[in-house]
C-alpha cells in the first residue's frame, strides 16, 4: 500500500464515506456464491484494515455467522465486507479512483462459474484453502471472546 494520508472515498450518492489509511495497489477477487449473489458477479475489493467508514445511510448486514457487509441504503453501493471478530476489512474496489491496480488474489476460485474469467496472473485459492486459512483464526477469536465473557 502507498501511504497517502487517508484518501476519502464515497458511495454513489455520497451518503457513506470511507477514509482509507493508505491507498492500496492490489485488488482481490471473491467468487463465492454469497459475493456473486450480492454483486451479480465476482466481488472485487482491497484490504484496508484501519480505515474509517461513516455515514447516515450506512447499513450493516450480517451475511453469515462470521461476517458482515456494509452498503448504502440510499444508492445501494457495496461498501465493505469484514469478519465479525477481527481487524480485517475489505473495501469495494469500485469505490477507488482510477489507477494502476493489479489483481493479485482470487478466492473461492473453485466456485467461479464457467461463463467469466480474468486474465490476471493471480494466486487462486479454493474453498478448502480458505477454510484452512480462516478456520483456525476464527476459532481462536471465538474462544477468546468466550473466555473474556
Amino acid at each position: 500500500m502507498r501511504e497517502t494520508g487517508g484518501p476519502i472515498l464515497h458511495c454513489l450518492c455520497g451518503g457513506v464515506e470511507v477514509r482509507l489509511s493508505s491507498l492500496p495497489e492490489t485488488v482481490g477477487v471473491c467468487h463465492c456464491a454469497i459475493c456473486r449473489r450480492w454483486t451479480s458477479g465476482p466481488w472485487m475489493a482491497v484490504q484496508a484494515p484501519g480505515s474509517a467508514i461513516t455515514g447516515d445511510t450506512l447499513v450493516i448486514y450480517s451475511s453469515s455467522q462470521f461476517a458482515e457487509r456494509g452498503f448504502c441504503s440510499r444508492c445501494g453501493s457495496h461498501i465493505f465486507h469484514r469478519p465479525k471478530d477481527g481487524p480485517e476489512l475489505a473495501i469495494s474496489a469500485g469505490l477507488l479512483p482510477d489507477g494502476q491496480f493489479t489483481i493479485t488474489r482470487e478466492i473461492f476460485h473453485d466456485a467461479k462459474p464457467l461463463w467469466y474469467r480474468f486474465d490476471a496472473n493471480s494466486r487462486k485459492r479454493g474453498a478448502l484453502g480458505m477454510a484452512l486459512e480462516w478456520g483456525p483464526k476464527l476459532a481462536w477469536r471465538r474462544l477468546a471472546r468466550l473466555w473474556r465473557g
